[in-house]
C-alpha cells in the first residue's frame, strides 16, 4: 500500500496497482522506472489524480517494484517495455491527450457486464 511503503530509494521499475474484480486480486494501471524509487516520485506522476480517482483513496493504491540498482535509464525503460508488452495493461497510456484513465476503465467495466 502506498502510505506504508518503505522505498528502498534505488533505481528500478515499479507497477501502480489496485485491487481487481476478484479478491486478492489486482489491476495495474500504470508501469514506470525511476532513477530512485520513492512515495514521492510515483506522487508525482502526471496520472496520480486519475488513480487517485480509480482507487477511491491513497489506502487502495499498491505497488509492486523491481530494484534495478546501478541501472541506466535505458535499461529501465527497456525493462518497462518488456512489462508492457508481456503484461498487455488495458489502461497504460503515456499520451497526455488520451482519454483518462477512469474514463477508460468506466468503459472497460460497462463492456464487461454487457458480455
Amino acid at each position: 500500500m502506498l502510505p506504508l511503503w518503505s522505498a528502498p530509494r534505488s533505481a528500478g521499475v515499479y507497477a501502480v496497482m489496485v485491487p481487481g474484480w476478484r479478491v486478492l486480486t489486482f489491476r495495474a494501471l500504470h508501469f514506470a522506472h525511476a532513477e530512485a524509487l520513492s512515495a514521492e516520485s510515483v506522487k508525482a506522476c502526471s496520472r496520480y489524480a486519475e488513480w487517485l480517482s480509480i482507487a477511491g483513496t491513497e489506502w487502495n493504491l499498491y505497488l509492486a517494484v523491481h530494484e534495478m540498482p546501478q541501472s541506466t535509464e535505458a535499461e529501465r525503460r527497456a525493462a518497462v517495455r518488456a512489462v508492457e508488452r508481456g503484461y498487455r495493461p488495458e489502461f497504460q497510456n503515456s499520451d497526455e491527450n488520451a482519454p483518462s484513465l477512469r474514463t477508460m476503465m468506466l468503459a472497460q467495466a460497462m463492456r464487461d457486464t454487457r458480455d
